[in-house]
């Protein structure tokens, strides 16, 4: 079941109940002019691809573990860059591509700062 984006004010549990789905999933929690806020639920050995955003992000792992893969933007081969277990979090720069692997089932916090054009 889809969440409706939270409105201001509004709390929302992060970590479901229960057992996490058998597929990927992506909730975008709530996005405003400047920010975005996405619920990543990654089941063990599920990956995000190789993708950049513009703005940076901040990657906060709630529950699980999972290892950030990244590269340079004048590198061309990934490398592993962090792994980061409950509690942990991770920042990087816009624009810098990067990848998730899930270690073990996982829930991670994805805030993204939006560019204005």
């Amino acid at each position: 079941m889809a969440l409706e984006r939270l409105q201001p004010g509004q709390t929302q549990a992060l970590i479901p109940e229960g057992p996490l789905p058998t597929e990927f999933e992506s909730r975008a929690l709530f996005k405003g002019e400047d920010l975005e806020v996405i619920l990543l639920l990654m089941p063990e050995g599920r990956r995000m691809l190789d993708h950049r955003v513009d703005g940076e992000i901040t990657l906060q792992c709630l529950k699980g573990c999972v290892d950030v893969i990244s590269h340079a933007l004048d590198e061309p081969d990934p490398r592993p860059k962090a792994r980061l277990s409950e509690g942990h979090m991770l920042y990087l720069q816009g624009g810098e591509p990067h990848q998730l692997l899930a270690v073990v089932s996982s829930v991670v916090l994805l805030t993204i700062a939006l560019r204005k054009n």
